[in-house]
């Protein structure tokens, strides 16, 4: 936000609907209003006046000063013909990396300032993810053929969705980044986490710093039903036999990190059809641990998974190049070779 904006105060209304001042109608793109009105009702996201202006004034994405309407910052974000003039800050920096730091000499493609509202920018950082992960077929239960993706879509959707519904607009001082690694990809959203959202009940608290945004995504279709966008993405991991997703909140920021398939699969898709769900799983927490002790990975199975089960399957992933072990008798370590 620019030095010049300044956002009456409220304890009424949340931080994304209060009016800022020096901002009018005038700056909000109206057809796209109608656009979005009339998508929504379509879809069945939303029921109401069709009206341009009133929608806006119920959606809180305008508000009055004295007499005065203004636009919020939900208006601006979401309608907005130029965002970026009153919310310079409000951009997602893009950065692909060949190796498994984000360190300037394995930089594959660097996009800072991805602009424009909030849609324009979640199409812009999907689209990218998408089109940089990796894709395959193989061969399923009854010589079925099955995708393979290296990420699940819905997944991406969701980060990128969350990321920018969430972070916190009122930070002058940091852009929200994606970065994908060779192994994984985060999200880093300024902010941190909303106050009386922690860690621990991240994905049961109810809690939004920008209610208002919130309700525009939802009619567009790009948010579920309220809080539930975490725990899809926690559900879709799972069912894919991915490892979980890592939620960090490091005060001033909170971070997602995720890890696909291995990439070895996309290059011997015969081998990734040989793979059983449980070698697929310890392949994974193998690569998001970087080195695992083999009686850990054993814990993490239920105990009808015996203890000589899974040296067999670390061995067979040994033997197909997807491990390697390190050191001997208690000191055996395993990590990936992708």
């Amino acid at each position: 936000m620019s030095d010049s904006v300044a956002l009456e105060e409220s304890h009424l209304r949340s931080m994304d609907s209060l009016p800022i001042r020096n901002t009018s109608l005038d700056d909000l793109d109206l057809d796209r209003v109608a656009t979005h009105i009339a998508q929504a009702t379509a879809t069945g996201r939303y029921s109401g006046t069709l009206e341009p202006l009133v929608y806006l004034q119920r959606q809180r994405c305008v508000a009055l000063i004295g007499e005065t309407l203004h636009a919020t910052p939900a208006g601006v974000l979401c309608f907005g013909h130029r965002p970026q003039e009153t919310f310079p800050h409000a951009v997602v920096d893009l950065g692909h990396y060949g190796g498994l730091e984000p360190v300037s000499y394995d930089v594959l493609h660097l996009e800072r300032g991805i602009g424009g509202t909030l849609f324009e920018q979640i199409d812009r950082v999907e689209s990218y993810l998408w089109a940089n992960i990796h894709h395959g077929m193989t061969v399923g239960a009854g010589a079925r053929r099955v995708e393979l993706h290296e990420y699940p879509r819905v997944v991406l959707r969701e980060l990128v969705v969350n990321l920018i519904a969430h972070r916190d607009y009122t930070n002058l001082l940091s852009t929200a980044r994606v970065q994908k690694l060779r192994d994984r990809i985060e999200w880093v959203s300024p902010g941190g986490l909303p106050a009386g959202v922690t860690i621990e009940n991240l994905l049961t608290a109810q809690a939004s710093r920008n209610p208002a945004t919130v309700g525009v995504l939802y009619q567009a279709g790009l948010v579920e039903a309220f809080g539930q966008g975490l725990d899809t993405v926690v559900a879709v991991l799972k069912r894919e036999d991915l490892q979980p997703p890592r939620f960090e909140d490091l005060g001033a920021f909170f971070q997602v990190t995720i890890w696909g398939r291995p990439l070895t699969l996309f290059s011997d898709l015969e081998l990734a059809a040989r793979l059983t769900d449980r070698q697929r799983r310890i392949l994974t927490i193998i690569r998001a641990q970087r080195r695992a002790a083999p009686h850990d990975l054993a814990a993490m199975f239920d105990q009808q998974v015996t203890w000589r089960s899974i040296q067999r399957d670390l061995k067979e992933l040994s033997d197909a190049g997807l491990i390697k072990q390190e050191g001997k008798g208690r000191a055996v370590r395993y990590v990936p070779l992708d």
